[in-house]
């Protein structure tokens, strides 16, 4: 087992003064460019999870992503501002088990859970190099 400082109930909250910005939006999505995209929401969601368990770990370790459910239920306008919070549910073995919830001024507007499990960095940069030389 890997030893680090990752424990049950730590929790970061992801605020950065986060206004909803031009950048946060879908462009794809024509009459939406003026809302929170739910993929602005979960590269948040990454960003501060990672930023959160990473440096708890042993130089050569890291925290990946493994799965992610989010709900987006309400709709967040350009301009407001918003906080993520993640918090650690329940560690098992090398998986981390995170909590998600997302607030503007109106309340709630997305949950999710969040699994990240702990790698050795130079292993998995191995295992991707040797996958990538694989004939499909």
């Amino acid at each position: 087992m890997i030893k680090h400082g990752i424990q049950e109930g730590l929790s970061t909250i992801y605020k950065k003064e986060t206004t909803v910005a031009d950048a946060h939006t879908s462009s794809n999505s024509g009459m939406l460019d003026f809302l929170l995209s739910t993929p602005a929401v979960i590269k948040m969601v990454i960003d501060a999870s990672s930023n959160m368990l990473d440096k708890l770990l042993p130089q050569d370790y890291i925290t990946v992503g493994r799965h992610l459910q989010l709900t987006h239920e309400k709709p967040t306008i350009i301009g407001e501002n918003i906080t993520i919070k993640i918090t650690v549910t329940k560690l098992e073995h090398n998986t981390v088990f995170l909590a998600i919830q997302g607030e503007d001024a109106h309340g709630v507007f997305c949950t999710g859970e969040y699994e990240r499990t702990i790698v050795d960095r130079n292993r998995l940069l191995n295992n991707a190099y040797k996958r990538s030389q694989e004939k499909a």
